[in-house]
């Protein structure tokens, strides 16, 4: 069923499959999992969707209105508006992509394994095994944090009075979970570098520093704010969630505000107030022009990732193509250069690059191969 409505959303489906389709849909244990399964995902995917449901279920309708055949049993409205929103839901990737497997006979694309690293104030550097607990200890032997699998919590006291900072690491393929000194929990996405305090100090701002992305949850305190340096961004706050988004290779630094209240400033050395955001706000800053662009958005496409979903909308193939790279740390290098520019939605749920792969190649005609463990596009 789930591929037959992939096929129907990308209008590849046969005349004996849009048949098979209506007949399974007929079948009210078929019509049960669907509505269950459309239920148990509203949180993020039809939050996302709201606007499309009513186009897909026209489309749905459109498709069936084509079929002039006495034969076929005509489905009932309320269930058609469920297929409509699953069709999306299928259509960008999401279920069909967790039971069927690559149809093609390729090699097999092993993705590289790196390890997450932590960089200690004295230049010490010690790997992180996201199936393990380790301590955390400073240059005179205190522990100031604890790990715990693909978490590391900071708690103890540092016996320098000076600010100790570490550098976390995480390499493309990976995520991890960080609580800093203050209580602040830091989501780091791969290919993350986050600078911050072993423990802030007792007055004045609280300073961390981003390359990558990352999902912050600050801990309030109103006379020492939060600030996040990302390139040559300041993101304040006192206490709220947002994600900050700033990959040197990227030409913008995304902040998403997703509760409270934050300002931007394009320059932190500039005497520039910066813009505020609102809840519900993306502020993009050009790392050239240094101007800042606020618009509304969608704030669960853009956090997605802490979920482990990925989630492409609007977006060029050459920037999922980045987005794909880090994600499972594989090399993929697009060939096609008028591809590169083409906009695509999509959605994937914790499934394997082979099979992200294959969503592109059945839906979109997309071809590629696979030599010495890199994907070429065609």
């Amino acid at each position: 069923m789930e591929k037959l409505l992939t096929k129907l959303i990308a209008d590849t489906i046969s005349e004996e499959e849009l048949i098979e389709l209506h007949r399974l849909l007929e079948d009210p244990k078929h019509q049960e999992e669907l509505k269950a399964f459309v239920e148990d995902y509203h949180d993020l995917n039809l939050a996302m969707l709201k606007n499309n449901v009513e186009e897909a279920y026209s489309k749905v309708v459109a498709h069936i209105e084509k079929q002039d055949r006495p034969t076929l049993v005509r489905l009932r409205p309320s269930w058609l508006k469920y297929a409509a929103a699953a069709i999306i839901l299928f259509g960008l990737g999401y279920f069909y992509l967790q039971n069927v497997s690559t149809t093609n006979n390729v090699p097999t694309l092993i993705p590289k394994e790196e390890s997450i690293t932590l960089e200690l104030d004295n230049g010490v550097i010690e790997t992180l095994d996201m199936s393990q607990t380790k301590e955390v200890k400073d240059s005179e032997g205190n522990v100031v944090g604890n790990q715990r699998e693909d978490e590391l919590t900071y708690g103890g006291e540092s016996a320098s009075r000076r600010l100790v900072f570490n550098t976390l690491r995480i390499p493309y393929g990976k995520q991890f979970q960080l609580v800093l000194s203050d209580g602040t929990k830091v989501h780091l996405n791969a290919g993350t570098m986050l600078r911050y305090p072993v423990t802030f100090s007792e007055e004045g701002q609280r300073n961390v520093y981003l390359q990558g992305e990352a999902y912050f949850d600050v801990t309030e305190d109103k006379e020492r704010p939060f600030i996040v340096n990302a390139g040559d961004s300041e993101i304040k706050v006192l206490g709220t969630e947002f994600n900050v988004s700033s990959y040197t290779e990227d030409p913008t630094t995304d902040v998403i505000l997703v509760e409270g209240s934050v300002r931007v400033t394009p320059e932190a050395s500039s005497q520039s107030a910066g813009s505020t955001l609102l809840p519900g706000q993306k502020g993009s800053v050009d790392y050239k022009s240094k101007q800042i662009v606020i618009s509304d958005v969608n704030t669960n496409i853009y956090t997605a990732w802490v979920q482990g979903h990925l989630v492409f909308r609007n977006m060029n193939f050459d920037n999922i193509v980045r987005k794909l790279e880090r994600h499972y740390n594989v090399d993929i290098e697009n060939t096609n250069s008028e591809l590169g520019t083409e906009i695509f939605d999509a959605s994937f749920n914790k499934i394997k690059i082979d099979s992200v792969l294959s969503f592109f190649n059945d839906t979109h005609k997309i071809d590629f191969e696979i030599k010495n463990n890199t994907v070429y596009i065609k």
